[in-house]
């Protein structure tokens, strides 16, 4: 190939056998690429197309488009000669690139540009110089260059000597332009600059003198991407300090995607039954999936492999924050657990040992011959035992029930008017019954749903003076309904989503009382629900799941 390459140079690309060479070039150019396996069949398009290039260049071949061939096997050349450990090879490559490089130099550029014109000696020695560098390859021994694996170019590496040839060559031509220099001359004080520019960029890049330069500040760049990476990174950590609701924090930080990093336009999220979306859903899509998190990315083009290995550890970072604000909550949830039932079973404790007390005044009251009057025995014989079966009552409230056919029933209309009778003190309060009540329901279900919501009304008409609450109880076809409701102010939307998923936060005590009612009711059958919230009318529903 590069034999041939060489007769092109001789011939001129204005001959028709330089022409003819060049089209030759070409085809051992194809049988060495080593961009494409060598086994694999071209489709009919794709030789088609191989021809047409073939043929257009033979035709009209010019010198610059014989320097920029040759620069881009300079750049081809370049990025192979690093990959390989044989030395044989790797000196073959060697020889390889300085063909080119002196071909660039002393022969094409000279068919290029007109004012480019080397001495009659240096051209002649190019022409007489260059096959013995082709004699030198051909005399090396052969050498293993790829083992059972697919060629590959570094392209970065391509791409910089690409670019340094350009450098060398439009240096030299802006040389003898501003400085009046011959070609030789200018081609020597560009190739100065340029060894210079370079070696200090390697000794900026890697100083040794106790600092890191800037390769430090490259290899940062290529695997953060650059600023907008690294700000996100840090708006998560101080998301993740900040915030503590799993699903805002997803939500939050979804939103900083969309804003600091500007290769996505927008997006969607899943994250178990919660779901949402930021951004604009236009572009290319990209789906990434971790840990039961499906975060979804729209770009305008389509994402490079680094950006997409980018956005998946992206993605594997929001879902290990999600999974661990997730189990912090549920540590919570276990944590007010732990302290409901210690404290249950202290009260438990005290509660049994009070009835072991009223047991022996009972019995001590029943004795013959207790002193004490008629009128007082009559008053212990009838108050004690009534008191016992409170505490006894108290409990069997205080141990949680496992189903409905634990609790106590009685008849709505008797459990009704109790429940009158004992708040009639609370004027504001009023009790309604829509329809004639019959049948029985779960006593401790409803009392214990009525006694929490009228004990935080009561809390509220502390604040708001003016309030005014209404329950009603109904009878529906599947059974009772109980209805709260008052018109004072709406719940924060914050306290609402969260009412009866866990406790929330109350001033006046550990805001467990509604979230203990509502896990009773549903042990019941039941369902206790927030049915309005808006300002003048705030209304709760207890009603047959």
């Amino acid at each position: 190939m590069l034999a041939a390459l060489y007769l092109v140079l001789w011939q001129g690309p204005h001959s028709l056998l330089g022409r003819t060479l060049f089209v030759a070039h070409l085809g051992l150019f194809m049988l060495w690429q080593p961009f494409v396996q060598t086994e694999r069949r071209l489709s009919p398009t794709s030789l088609l197309a191989v021809i047409a290039v073939a043929l257009l260049a033979g035709a009209y071949l010019k010198g610059w488009m014989i320097v920029l061939w040759i620069m881009m096997l300079a750049g081809i050349i370049g990025g192979k000669v690093l990959l390989y450990g044989s030395r044989a090879s790797r000196l073959f490559y060697l020889f390889a690139l300085a063909f080119l490089l002196l071909a660039l130099m002393i022969m094409a550029a000279p068919m290029a540009v007109p004012i480019a014109k080397p001495p009659a000696e240096i051209l002649w020695l190019g022409f007489t110089g260059l096959p013995l560098v082709l004699m030198l390859m051909a005399l090396l021994p052969p050498g293993q260059e790829v083992e059972k694996a697919r060629e590959v170019v570094d392209f970065v590496s391509s791409l910089f000597v690409f670019l340094l040839l350009t450098v060398l060559m439009l240096g030299s031509l802006a040389a003898m332009l501003l400085l009046g220099s011959g070609y030789i001359e200018a081609l020597l004080q560009t190739l100065l600059v340029t060894g210079l520019t370079l070696l200090l960029l390697g000794l900026v890049s890697n100083p040794r003198t106790g600092f890191s330069g800037i390769g430090s500040l490259i290899s940062r760049y290529m695997m953060s991407i650059g600023l907008p990476m690294e700000q996100w990174l840090q708006a998560l950590s101080n998301l993740a300090l900040r915030e503590e609701d799993p699903q805002a924090f997803l939500e939050q930080a979804c939103v900083e995607i969309a804003q600091r990093l500007p290769w996505v336009r927008g997006g969607e999220w899943i994250a178990g039954k919660s779901s949402g979306s930021f951004g604009t859903q236009e572009g290319r899509r990209s789906e990434f999936s971790h840990g039961g998190m499906v975060l979804v990315l729209f770009t305008l083009h389509s994402p490079s492999p680094t950006l997409i290995w980018h956005y998946n550890l992206l993605a594997q970072l929001l879902a290990q924050f999600h999974a661990d604000k997730q189990r912090a909550v549920e540590l919570k949830q276990l944590s007010y657990l732990q302290a409901i039932h210690e404290t249950g079973a202290r009260l438990t404790h005290d509660v049994k040992n009070l009835l072991q007390s009223l047991n022996a005044l009972c019995s001590a009251g029943v004795e013959p011959g207790a002193e004490s009057s008629l009128e007082y025995q009559s008053l212990l014989r009838r108050q004690l035992p009534a008191i016992t079966e409170r505490l006894a009552e108290t409990l069997v409230k205080l141990n949680a029930p496992q189903d409905i056919e634990s609790a106590r029933w009685v008849g709505a209309a008797d459990w009704w008017r109790e429940l009158s009778q004992r708040m009639a003190a609370l004027q504001w309060i009023e009790f309604r019954a829509a329809t004639p009540l019959t049948g029985d329901l779960p006593a401790e279900v409803f009392s214990g749903v009525a006694d929490n919501l009228i004990r935080n009304a009561a809390e509220k008409h502390l604040r708001e003076p003016s309030l005014r609450v209404e329950i009603e109880l109904a009878m529906t076809v599947v059974g009772f309904q109980l209805m709260a409701c008052d018109n004072g102010s709406a719940m924060p939307e914050e306290v609402a989503a969260s009412l009866f998923l866990g406790p929330v936060t109350s001033a006046s005590g550990y805001g467990i009382g509604l979230y203990q009612a509502a896990r009773y009711a549903q042990i019941a059958g039941y369902r206790l629900e927030l049915a309005c919230n808006r300002p003048g009318r705030v209304c709760f529903r207890l009603a047959v799941a």
